[in-house]
């Protein structure tokens, strides 16, 4: 007889339990899941809850869960291939060593782009750590929004970058670049503090596999020449490859809960803020996955009557294949294409999430089942303690559990997942005005079945990943800024206004080194909540669009990344609550990204309202 998953533990017999894996010979059962039985059984009145099921979630996380994550320091044996004198010493003087070329990035993402060239490789060289200590001494590099006295983001955007672009097309360079955005860079030496080097660098990079190092070595002199014709003497130029890339990766949508339930963080993908993931009926077989990144109410038709309709923004690439052709929804009775609620990898992570925080509680469910079975305790209060910890450890285990089926029934099938469908996306250009941004956005139209009870605004979810002090932390890095932002009690934050284009080159607070900055964050479906160091310099890129296109440039704060592919079209925010860019590409190596660029949110809501002339983005209900 096969036992269902709903039977209790408690009622099985030896037999069963060992045709369920969970007992026998340890080639047949883990031995975590043999003791976690033992101790249940041993106070068997505790446990008239723990079924099947709940051990099954254990035995999964167990089994393909066993070995710790990679880390993201790169292995000794890794490093000290690098030890040799070879691989440390250049032979030109003007070029990097092989050691350097790796390493000198080391901090500025998970996996760090190596260097191609830079300029300052005599005034400024790279210290090697001791032979001894090369696996762990080396120093920790973090870039920065660049902060100068006479290079203004109007200056660099208006004049430098321009002439710079238009020496760089002259042939005798042979420079084929990609990106270009001035920075600063902080580094960090072993045991020591995080020290801002004080110039500027005008960080480039070039198209893998097209340009030499000579040519960037060829390039850098005349290019400082024309910082230097602009007073900037204190400029050096650096050299990586890198292409930017965008970031693609049914039922009613769930109710925000509190953190007391232990679904709060795990159902974020599931509930009706922003970030959460869209999977297009259309990339269905491609598995293509982006963010949710802004609601807004049409407010009038067309006709000028009032509107009940409610839409999101995303990014083009999100939901369409072909980013070369226009989509629009044709007349009522015209064939929609659906967008979905997270996709197969999505679901399966959010499948994945529950049963982990279930094997964890299971693993905490043993430890109390020997305390109580021992009875360990030296008073009466320590084990009422521990009877209690336990009481709410197998309601929460319930609560998951019920939690995972209500999404296998309910969201199992992808097309259950339909939460509207595509009204307009236009084809990605980067000419729609002088300005250059480039336009890549989509609407949808939200299914009001879906949305209007749990709808709340454009609300981001901040709770789960950190601990609210950690946010605030982040958001101002000086204690000498007096905070603005506070904490949410319900963990939402409730994103009102955008960043108007003046203001984005007005840095209004001090970072960890007292230089000017801004501190945004974004919430995507992939890398959840993260914090970046937004440049005031706007990135000059050149992708697959004809020319070029000016970008936000958002660096990673501290080693984790501040975006991953399926993170495009998560609104990037500032602790005011204010939106500053919608998050399209970054520059990718591996799972890293060391930039992210997006496009300013002041230039989104302007495209939006030439199709939605009476948009508004600051309601708090579906309906009127």
């Amino acid at each position: 007889m096969v036992a269902e998953n709903s039977q209790l533990i408690i009622d099985l017999s030896d037999e069963e339990l060992q045709d369920l894996g969970f007992l026998g010979p340890g080639e047949y059962a883990h031995e975590e899941v043999q003791d976690t039985i033992l101790a249940v059984r041993g106070v068997a009145t505790y446990f008239k809850w723990l079924t099947v099921s709940h051990v099954q979630s254990f035995v999964n996380h167990l089994t393909y869960h066993s070995s710790p994550p990679a880390s993201p320091i790169p292995p000794a044996s890794d490093v000290t291939a690098f030890s040799i004198q070879s691989d440390t010493t250049a032979v030109d003087p003007a070029f990097a060593s092989p050691f350097e070329k790796a390493f000198f990035y080391n901090g500025v993402s998970v996996d760090h782009p190596p260097l191609l060239q830079r300029s300052d490789i005599q005034t400024h060289p790279f210290v090697l750590p001791p032979s001894e200590d090369q696996h762990t001494a080396l120093p920790i590099r973090a870039a920065h929004g660049a902060t100068h006295p006479i290079l203004t983001p109007d200056l660099w955007k208006q004049d430098v970058c321009p002439a710079i672009v238009s020496l760089l097309k002259e042939e005798k360079f042979d420079v084929h670049v990609s990106t270009m955005v001035p920075v600063q860079f902080s580094l960090t030496h072993a045991g020591g503090n995080p020290v801002m080097e004080q110039h500027i660098v005008l960080w480039i990079s070039v198209f893998p596999g097209t340009t030499s190092e000579e040519s960037c070595r060829d390039a850098n002199a005349p290019i400082l020449d024309i910082l230097a014709k602009r007073q900037v003497q204190d400029a050096a130029v650096h050299w990586i490859e890198g292409a930017p890339e965008r970031f693609v990766a049914g039922p009613a949508m769930m109710e925000v809960v509190d953190d007391t339930d232990p679904t709060a963080y795990i159902r974020r993908a599931v509930t009706a803020v922003l970030g959460v993931p869209l999977a297009p009926q259309t990339m269905r077989d491609k598995d293509g996955q982006g963010s949710l990144g802004v609601f807004f109410h049409e407010g009038r038709d067309k006709e000028g009557g009032t509107s009940d309709r409610v839409f999101a923004f995303t990014k083009k690439h999100v939901v369409s294949e072909n980013t070369k052709a226009d989509y629009e929804l044709g007349p009522i009775g015209s064939r929609k294409q659906y967008i979905r609620n997270c996709g197969l990898r999505r679901y399966e992570r959010l499948q994945q999430e529950t049963r982990a925080s279930i094997a964890k509680k299971v693993g905490e469910v043993k430890l109390l089942a020997e305390q109580l079975k021992e009875n360990v305790f030296t008073a009466a209060r320590a084990k009422r303690i521990k009877e209690d910890k336990l009481k709410n450890l197998g309601e929460e285990i319930v609560m998951l559990d019920d939690y995972l089926a209500l999404t296998k029934s309910s969201r199992g099938e992808i097309d259950n997942r339909a939460i509207g469908w595509l009204d307009f996306a236009p084809h990605i250009q980067n000419d729609v005005d002088d300005r250059r941004y480039t336009w890549d956005g989509a609407m949808f139209q939200l299914d009001k079945a879906r949305w209007e009870k749990e709808f709340k605004g454009n609300h981001v979810y901040l709770g789960g990943k950190f601990e609210p002090g950690d946010i605030t932390s982040f958001f101002y890095p000086n204690s000498a800024n007096r905070p603005s932002f506070k904490y949410p009690a319900n963990h939402l934050f409730l994103l009102q206004g955008f960043v108007e284009a003046d203001d984005m080159k007005k840095p209004y607070f001090l970072d960890e080194f007292g230089n000017r900055c801004f501190i945004v964050a974004k919430d995507g479906q992939t890398s959840d909540l993260t914090f970046g160091r937004f440049s005031e310099f706007e990135a000059y890129v050149v992708s697959d669009l004809p020319g070029f296109s000016w970008e936000v440039a958002v660096f990673n704060n501290g080693k984790e990344n501040f975006s991953a592919k399926g993170d495009s079209g998560s609104c990037i925010f500032n602790a005011e609550g204010k939106m500053v860019a919608f998050l399209h590409s970054g520059m990718p190596r591996g799972m890293s990204s060391h930039v992210t660029f997006g496009t300013p949110a002041h230039f989104v809501r302007d495209q939006i309202r030439k199709r939605f002339p009476h948009a508004t983005f600051d309601r708090v209900t579906f309906s009127n």
